[in-house]
């Protein structure tokens, strides 16, 4: 999985196969809590979060991450388009 992970990040399509991930993550936990009303705060993780972001920070930290591949596997896509270049270099 390690491999696979880092052969995603290195190409453009990849980074946005990974933002779509991360988006489809943020719209569960988006759906779970309106659904639930609640956060479980099981989890040390969990707990922080909430302190810091209250019931909606994983939704802001996944949707920050899919905003973030988005942004990334758009901007390689230009420059490849652009430049030219390919993925491999």
């Amino acid at each position: 999985m390690d491999n696979l992970w880092d052969f995603l990040k290195t190409r453009w399509w990849g980074q946005l196969i990974c933002a779509l991930l991360f988006w489809a993550i943020a719209a569960f936990e988006y759906w779970h809590i309106g659904r639930h009303g609640y956060v479980s705060l099981h989890r040390w993780p969990d707990l922080i979060l909430y302190g810091m972001l209250g019931k909606w920070g994983w939704v802001s930290v996944w949707g920050f991450l899919g905003a973030l591949f988005t942004f990334v596997g758009i901007w390689n896509l230009v420059v490849r388009i652009l430049y030219g270049k390919s993925d491999d270099e």
